[in-house]
């Protein structure tokens, strides 16, 4: 896993442009999921939630620092 929480993913593909409604349909994470963890207002989401921001981050940072 990754370094850092849920939160800071959302939050930081949030400040690379992403939409939580372009997140949601690139991770399958609803939008008021993805809308609850970027407000901290969900400090333990499910499994599943994390894995689905956590694959499409660490490919988004991978093709972004090529």
């Amino acid at each position: 896993m990754n370094d850092i929480s849920p939160h800071q993913m959302v939050r930081r593909l949030s400040e690379a442009g992403f939409t939580q409604a372009q997140l949601a349909d690139l991770t399958g994470v609803s939008q008021s999921s993805l809308s609850r963890i970027f407000m901290g207002e969900r400090n333990d989401p499910r499994l599943s939630t994390v894995r689905a921001i956590e694959r499409f981050y660490t490919e988004f940072v991978k093709e972004n620092n090529k």
